[in-house]
């Protein structure tokens, strides 16, 4: 394709992201509402959560396979459609268990449509112009996610919770429109066999490991009832490892994650965006239940959060051409323990304005390393693999984000259950800030120069044993 359809293709892609991201972010402003209309209490929001995030991520890899194998244009096609019919059984749901499984499809549509944009840049822009591309990536979804919770406050107060799931339906829709018009069919490379263990396996390690705090949460940490998903988790990835080794087109790329390119950045991801998920469920049951806020603030408090995103995601892709990748990701660390920190010291009667100030620093720590690491991550991956490894990075990503959503909301619960429900915020936001700045110490482990700047120093490319 010509530069100007790529870059026309490209931006329509996002804005059809765009839409899909807006979606996947309503629902947190909503979650308070839609258990009191369930009469449900606050633990039950793990189930919630845990129907989100095994459809957001338990399928995404089988999602980056397909779309290599036969095309990304109808691996989004799908996602818009599980969208609108996910939402809708969200808004009519009968019963619970319902609206759960609404959840689940829902988070299915963004595992299928967000990590196509990581794709189509490591695919069609040149290396020079893939780290600003990214920042214009990041920038759509960040808009989306500056408005989903915004327009999901005002909708939960105003017309009912279950309004703002009607209109992420017609969004669903007018993403087809965009996605079916607007971006153009690339014939992928047809795999001579599915890789059938890999995906069973994967499902396997994802729904293990994120029902681990919903066994918590239910029995308790003493019970140990929890210790069965997690070894399912264990084996299951063990035998994955085993499955992927053997395979000629194997759903995870296990070479290339064995490098430093890909797994010193996806470790700190992992570290940022668990404490970055946290820290943001956690603050909407304490602004909604213990401050006793309506669900437009918690909205509004998303506002500088996504914002300062969006800006970031945009200054740091600009930035990468001058700066290492070490030292805007150590900027970055040090941003979001600034911002987490803050909050460890918040209390019942903490000014929205106090909590605004917070979230602009976490949000400037998480847009400012979003652009690096994907460019990082796709920087030497093989053209015919942007799929799987791009789908595997955000695979990574989103489960870090639903673990630390998940661990999150259990440990609000249990809180709120000790009589503690007002502390529960700054002693998770304590925690949070030791376990943040460990990231700090696999800096000295990522390239010193970025793969923009210049080619490649061999100790990039070494590997760690499995």
């Amino acid at each position: 394709m010509e530069e100007k359809v790529i870059r026309k293709s490209f931006h329509i892609l996002c804005l059809g992201i765009l839409l899909v991201v807006f979606a996947e972010a309503t629902h947190i402003p909503a979650y308070p509402k839609m258990l009191e209309h369930f009469q449900l209490g606050a633990g039950y929001s793990v189930y919630m959560q845990l129907g989100f995030a095994l459809g957001l991520t338990g399928f995404q890899p089988l999602m980056g396979w397909l779309s290599d194998s036969f095309g990304q244009k109808i691996v989004i096609l799908i996602g818009a459609v599980l969208l609108a019919i996910g939402s809708l059984f969200i808004a009519l749901a009968p019963s619970f268990w319902v609206l759960v499984f609404g959840l689940f499809l829902k988070g299915f549509s963004g595992a299928a449509v967000i990590p196509a944009g990581v794709a189509f840049v490591g695919k069609y822009f040149p290396k020079e112009q893939q780290g600003k591309m990214m920042g214009i990536y990041g920038f759509y979804t960040v808009l989306g996610g500056i408005a989903g919770p915004i327009v999901s406050g005002i909708f939960v107060d105003r017309f009912g919770w279950n309004a703002i799931f009607f209109l992420c339906s017609i969004l669903g829709v007018i993403s087809i429109l965009l996605f079916a018009f607007g971006v153009p069919y690339a014939k992928g490379v047809k795999s001579a066999s599915f890789d059938f263990l890999g995906v069973l396996f994967v499902f396997l390690l994802l729904g293990g490991l994120l029902t681990v705090p919903t066994f918590i949460n239910h029995y308790g940490v003493d019970s140990w009832m929890w210790a069965p998903a997690l070894a399912v988790s264990v084996v299951s990835f063990l035998l994955l490892l085993v499955v992927e080794k053997k395979h000629k087109k194997p759903l995870l790329d296990i070479h290339y994650a064995k490098t430093r390119t890909f797994w010193v950045p996806s470790v700190i991801a992992v570290i940022m965006y668990m404490s970055f998920s946290s820290v943001m469920y956690v603050l909407t049951f304490f602004v909604q239940s213990v401050q006793g806020k309506p669900s437009t603030i918690v909205g509004l408090l998303q506002f500088p959060l996504f914002l300062t995103m969006a800006l970031a995601n945009i200054i740091s892709g600009r930035l990468m051409a001058k700066c290492t990748a070490r030292r805007l990701i150590g900027v970055s660390i040090g941003l979001l323990i600034v911002g987490v920190g803050m909050l460890s010291i918040a209390r019942i009667d903490t000014s929205f304005l106090y909590l605004f100030i917070a979230m602009s620093f976490i949000g400037t720590a998480i847009g400012t390393v979003g652009p690096v690491v994907k460019s990082v991550i796709v920087s030497k991956a093989a053209p015919s693999r942007l799929g799987v490894i791009s789908f595997t990075y955000i695979t990574i990503e989103n489960v870090a984000s639903r673990v630390g959503a998940s661990f999150a909301l259990v440990t609000f619960a249990l809180f709120t259950a000790g009589g503690n429900a007002a502390g529960a915020l700054s002693s998770t936001a304590i925690l949070l800030t030791v376990y943040t700045a460990v990231s700090f110490l696999f800096l000295l482990l990522l390239p010193k120069k970025h793969p923009d700047q210049s080619t490649a120093l061999p100790e990039e490319t070494e590997t760690i044993p499995l």
